[in-house]
């Protein structure tokens, strides 16, 4: 045998089991994948509505029970409130894939005061079926309008 026949007899072999162990490793993948990029997609379109007062944006993501009281809080509470950014810091998902921690900083200012706080907050986040929810609100830095 020569030096071709035999590099082609030991590269057959191959070929099969890394198509198979890549079959296995990119469901594994796409799973989490797919999880992150869902929670991410939820907290971008909350914070986009939140930045620009589109309570279209922010409603789909609290959960039914609570909207009400949301729509009333937000209204009282950002009046005179403009969002200068805001920016996604981390996100943590637990193992279940069904919660999730993210910490978000953002600036804002009063119109009538013009002076920007700087707020840092960690918002839990709960799955619910293809939906996730922020579900508690916690200040780590600085104070909420």
């Amino acid at each position: 045998m020569n030096t071709e026949e035999h590099r082609r007899e030991f590269e057959r072999p191959t070929a099969p089991l890394l198509v198979a162990l890549v079959a296995l490793a990119l469901p594994a993948c796409a799973g989490g994948y797919d999880t992150q990029t869902a929670l991410r997609n939820a907290v971008d379109e909350f914070h986009d509505g939140f930045r620009w007062n589109a309570m279209g944006s922010m409603l789909p993501h609290i959960r039914p029970e609570d909207q009400d009281a949301f729509a009333a809080e937000h209204q009282a509470s950002m009046e005179d409130v403009q969002i200068a950014d805001y920016e996604v810091d981390r996100l943590v998902i637990a193992d279940g894939n069904e919660e999730a921690d993210v910490w978000v900083s953002f600036s804002w200012f009063r119109v009538t005061e013009m002076v920007v706080h700087e707020v840092t907050v960690r918002e839990h986040w709960a799955a619910d079926g293809s939906t996730w929810n922020r579900t508690e609100v916690a200040v780590e830095r600085g104070e909420l309008p």
